[in-house]
């Protein structure tokens, strides 16, 4: 390669690399983001992620009442960047989820009681909570500068600790 070439090739580099060219990048470190999540150790629902650097945090929040019973989950989950990227980061991920349940069940016993003339009517409460523990690697994709979905797999721990399996999660995101 002739110097000539070199030069040129240098020049066209140097002009077209944002940083030296004085343009501005669509790499904006957005701190916040907000949107939906689903996880078996990350929880479901609304989610909300703060990074201020390569280390971040994640909350999943989603209550549920009606008139046969409530149902929390909720999720505390921590994040860090191994690779940052404009259009996809990978990152390591530690999912804690904590599941509530209590519910009442009804049924009906179809055969004749002795004292009653017609079905019997029973009812039943049920109660349940649980953690889940998992750790496992992530990525995320951009779609626009500020809409990004996450894909999230790795091991986890089921129901406390009684059991070991993989975990996926997945998450939608506006970042802001």
């Amino acid at each position: 390669m002739n110097r000539t070439s070199f030069i040129c090739i240098a020049c066209i580099i140097l002009f077209i690399h944002p940083h030296v060219s004085g343009q501005q990048t669509d790499s904006i470190n957005h701190k916040h983001a907000i949107g939906i999540g689903a996880g078996f150790t990350t929880a479901y629902g609304l989610s909300y992620r703060y990074t201020p650097s390569r280390f971040g945090v994640q909350v999943n929040f989603a209550p549920f009442k009606n008139d046969y019973g409530t149902s929390v989950s909720t999720g505390l989950t921590f994040l860090y960047t191994l690779i940052p990227g404009r259009v996809a980061s990978l990152f390591l991920y530690q999912g804690n989820h904590y599941y509530y349940n209590n519910e009442t069940l009804y049924y009906e016993d179809a055969a004749k009681n002795v004292t009653a003339s017609g079905k019997t009517n029973y009812f039943t409460k049920n109660t349940d909570s649980y953690v889940n523990n998992g750790i496992g690697f992530g990525i995320e994709l951009l779609f626009a500068k500020q809409v990004a979905f996450n894909l999230m797999a790795g091991y986890a721990s089921y129901v406390n600790f009684t059991q070991i399996n993989i975990t996926g999660e997945v998450g939608l995101y506006f970042k802001f």
